[in-house]
């Protein structure tokens, strides 16, 4: 980008201090780092174009927990303090929920629910939606141990050869008969909510 070296070394230097590395790191090879520090890696190269809008897909997915706290909290920091737009992909329901203002769920590629974060994670509109914050483990191992979770009967319907109706209708315990046939408009709901399902 026409930077000169020493200015290139200063932003580097720059943007590992704000993801909680130092200078050291940047004369070390790839195998040194651990996964904590190569997501870090990987939002400071990221963010040293200062980027508007970020997408961050499945950026925790293999870190362990303790590890996936402090990515979300930096996620989140450079969020607030920079004003960035991230869309964050992820099956964790609860960390979406943590980083985001507006979650969306899909299903087999098609859009099933969206609205603000915590208001979908609290009040699941969609079946799909609800079994998947359902099957979030509770922190209370007392709470945990005595929940019963419900299963997803049914196959996973082809994402290739996609029929008419909801795509979730043969996984889904509230289905209609109208469902295996009528594909699901995403329609507004109240409180900025959008659904997808025959329901509403």
């Amino acid at each position: 980008q026409g930077i000169p070296d020493k200015d290139a070394i200063e932003r580097v230097a720059h943007w590992l201090g704000r993801v909680g590395l130092n200078v050291d790191h940047m004369s070390r090879y790839p195998h040194e780092f651990s996964g904590g520090q190569r997501q870090r890696i990987g939002i400071a190269r990221a963010m040293i174009i200062e980027p508007n809008f970020i997408v961050c897909d499945e950026p925790i997915s293999a870190l362990d927990v303790s590890v996936q706290a402090q990515v979300i909290n930096l996620l989140d920091e450079l969020k607030q303090s920079l004003g960035l737009t991230l869309l964050f992909i992820a099956h964790d329901l609860s960390m979406v929920r943590y980083v985001s203002d507006r979650m969306a769920v899909m299903y087999l590629g098609s859009l099933v629910e969206v609205g603000p974060a915590n208001e979908v994670f609290f009040e699941p509109k969609h079946p799909y939606t609800q079994l998947l914050v359902e099957s979030n483990p509770e922190p209370d191992p007392a709470t945990e141990r005595e929940r019963i979770y419900r299963t997803i009967d049914g196959e996973v319907t082809s994402p290739v050869n996609v029929r008419h109706g909801c795509r979730f209708a043969d996984r889904c315990p509230k289905v209609m008969d109208r469902c295996r046939v009528e594909t699901p408009e995403l329609i507004a709901t109240p409180n900025s909510r959008q659904v997808a399902c025959h329901l509403f």
